[in-house]
């Protein structure tokens, strides 16, 4: 190689000046405490754009928000009053406000169905029109409820502090409120109960043909929800360990349940297979927040702050484009996953984003009153909240329309247009003197 001044470098010197520029580029790097690698092929992550901002009904002077839930169709926000607020997911629009239960009365998340938001409030539950507001009924339940429910198209499943699982049929309980007595033919509003004598505190998660839930102890149980065989166990799975995390229900060509257990350890078993281990992974550290998956992609962050990507139909780490694990450290709460990036809020509050691809931080954002993230893992958008109401959402530019995670089937029908015909050639000028 020659210099500018035309005397040769040395074999030597070229190590020593290729020394020097990997030390400064590293420097930079951790001034800047983001760093993209360069790789072939790597995914650009777009910027963040507000596709709106909203304001949630509650009394500033004495209120905060409790709780805040989305699915595809809405953002239910609950206040520690109990009025609650329904935004429209894309639109920010506010759709309903209603007071849920008494005044200051604890309440659990809301959780809802294509057509129905259902909240526990006290011993009692409520069931309104998720596009109106409209109360559809309430029931008082049997016994303190220990967890919240699982609601399907036409059921709901709730723990109760008798160590029991309860159902009801939606039909049945809006019979009973319209014409106070049960439907013909039906002798009690409780259509079964499953008693396991283990204490249920996470909620159970209902699939097309049984509901699985865990207990205190670590026992997962599976239920039949259909037929004649409704209410039966289909089999137990002992974890040999108490539970640390709600049980996540992934159903992909089949339905899988993820748990995890005190002993650090993360299982993956067929729901539909009686209990067949796909996998299971050694964390190293203690897990809490809910478990995510996308697609075929499986998300955990750890109590210690690490962020582990696994693949769901194998249970190995998840590779980036350099060949290395998807891992990232200081994550407090998983919060969207979008098609390019995974956005997490690390222990200083911050949005990060990371490139899905190459594992890397491209980002890092403050929003100092935004301190409430929503785990979304329905959508790509991302939901950021004020703990007085103030909910803003983001999505990546050049994304019109939102992804749907785990029901594609309700994304929005897109119409096809037609390409335009094309344009006839010009005439030769010269063709009509001819």
């Amino acid at each position: 190689m020659i210099l500018a001044d035309g005397k040769i470098m040395t074999t030597l010197q070229r190590l020593l000046a290729l020394l020097g520029i990997l030390i400064s580029s590293a420097t930079g790097i951790a001034a800047d405490e983001v760093a993209d690698v360069p790789v072939a092929d790597a995914v650009v992550v777009p910027p963040l754009v507000q596709l709106w901002e909203a304001q949630a009904v509650l009394n500033v002077e004495r209120d905060k928000v409790a709780h805040i839930v989305n699915d595809e169709d809405v953002v239910i926000v609950q206040s520690t009053g109990g009025i609650i607020t329904a935004l429209n997911a894309e639109t920010g629009r506010e759709m309903w406000t209603a007071q849920v239960g008494r005044t200051d009365e604890v309440a659990m998340p809301a959780t809802s169905n294509a057509g129905i938001v259902m909240i526990v409030a006290g011993p009692a539950l409520y069931a309104l029109d998720k596009f109106s507001g409209e109360e559809l009924f309430s029931y008082r339940l049997p016994s303190q409820p220990s967890a919240g429910p699982a609601i399907t198209e036409g059921s709901f499943f709730i723990p109760l502090a008798d160590e029991s699982l309860a159902t009801c049929a939606l039909k049945t309980l809006q019979y009973l409120e319209r014409f106070q007595k049960l439907p013909p033919g039906i002798g009690q509003a409780i259509a079964w109960r499953f008693a396991t004598g283990e204490v249920i505190r996470r909620a159970p998660v209902a699939g097309s043909s049984r509901v699985g839930f865990v207990t205190e102890k670590g026992n997962i149980f599976v239920v039949d929800i259909s037929g004649g065989q409704a209410g039966r166990s289909k089999f137990q799975f002992l974890m040999q360990s108490p539970a640390t995390a709600p049980l996540t229900l992934a159903t992909r060509d089949q339905e899988y349940l993820l748990a995890a257990a005190a002993n650090n350890r993360l299982f993956c078993i067929g729901m539909n297979t009686n209990g067949r281990v796909q996998w299971t992974y050694p964390l190293g550290q203690r897990v809490s927040e809910p478990i995510t998956v996308i697609g075929q992609d499986v998300y955990i962050v750890g109590d210690e702050g690490e962020l582990l990507g696994l693949g769901l139909q194998s249970g190995l780490p998840l590779q980036t484009a350099n060949s290395k694990p998807f891992e990232l450290t200081d994550v407090e709460v998983l919060v969207s996953v979008t098609e390019k990036a995974v956005y997490v809020i690390d222990s200083a509050g911050r949005l990060v984003t990371v490139n899905r691809r190459t594992g890397q931080v491209v980002a890092k954002e403050q929003y100092r009153d935004l301190t409430v993230p929503i785990r979304n893992s329905v959508t790509d958008r991302l939901y950021l909240s004020s703990t007085s109401g103030r909910v803003v959402c983001m999505k990546e530019s050049g994304i019109d329309f939102p992804i749907y995670h785990q029901n594609p089937k309700r994304s929005p029908i897109m119409p096809e247009v037609a390409e335009p015909a094309p344009a006839e050639a010009a005439a030769d000028p010269g063709a009509e003197n001819n």
